[in-house]
């Protein structure tokens, strides 16, 4: 569980800082190492789920590694993710003058992200159904507007904060900019996220209060309703405040900004605990 969440939140910076547009060469650094981070975990959490399906301690079921590759479809999803992961790499890393050839390496950087995000929902419930079953899409679709709205509140909080230092005409394309790719994103992420809940609840609410899977939920579920009545505020009062020029407001802005993302990491670290968990409707 700690591994995938590590590995989530890293996969949000990278498609965060790619959806936000700005920040030059420390948002290219930025996509670089959230993708090796990412890979990383990956490698690290394939023994440890050989370990699991085969029911040997972990330094025994190393063996079982070629195994569980070749004759599980974790493993296919696994391989499928992990060659994805790496052509976004290659794709976000290798210096291209062309125009062509970038435009050309951003469609490969996206179509691998949303690959990778389709391996990673074939390894969860959500693919009970089968591969490409309405509920594997759907959570397909919500693993990537998730990370996306994460990925950009963090990425803008953090490792791209200094561009929001100085009002400025840059600034307000910025904050508009991150503004709307967060709303856009948390809309999709609500719709998908509803679903979701009503397949893992098994249409009823009182699994709820009565599941740990239902526990894990709400706590979810107050955590994303904190984040986004603080990312309504800032996109409602103080983002107005700011093309006012206010000299206050970005200030505010970026501190509000700043406790969305805590917020949105505790977001992306309990979806990590309820994708390990087996939902209310099924356990």
């Amino acid at each position: 569980m700690a591994l995938g969440a590590i590995a989530d939140i890293a996969f949000a910076i990278a498609l965060g800082a790619a959806l936000l547009g700005f920040g030059g060469l420390t948002r290219q650094r930025v996509v670089s190492l959230a993708l090796i981070t990412w890979l990383t975990v990956q490698g690290l959490y394939l023994p440890l789920q050989a370990s699991t399906m085969s029911g040997m301690p972990l330094d025994q079921a190393l063996p079982a590694i070629p195994l569980v590759i070749t004759q599980s479809h974790f493993g296919l999803m696994w391989v499928l993710g992990v060659a994805a992961g790496l052509a976004a790499l290659v794709a976000t890393t290798v210096k291209l003058r062309a125009v062509a050839a970038r435009k050309a390496a951003a469609s490969v950087f996206a179509v691998a992200l949303i690959i990778a995000a389709f391996a990673h929902a074939g390894t969860t419930h959500a693919a009970d159904a089968g591969d490409f079953s309405t509920a594997e899409l759907v959570h397909m679709a919500h693993l990537l507007a998730t990370a996306g709205w994460a990925g950009v509140v963090v990425t803008a909080a953090w490792p791209l904060r200094r561009w929001f230092a100085i009002t400025s005409g840059d600034t307000l394309a910025y904050t508009t900019h991150l503004s709307r790719v967060a709303t856009l994103t948390f809309a999709i992420a609500i719709g998908t996220g509803f679903a979701n809940a009503y397949r893992g609840l098994g249409g009823a609410l009182l699994p709820l209060t009565t599941s740990l899977w239902g526990i894990l939920l709400i706590a979810k579920v107050i955590a994303v309703s904190a984040a986004a009545m603080i990312g309504a505020i800032n996109r409602f009062v103080y983002l107005q405040r700011v093309r006012l020029g206010d000299p206050f407001a970005l200030q505010v802005f970026v501190r509000l900004l700043t406790t969305e993302a805590a917020l949105m990491i505790l977001v992306l670290a309990v979806a990590a605990v309820l994708g390990h968990s087996i939902p209310a409707a099924t356990g």
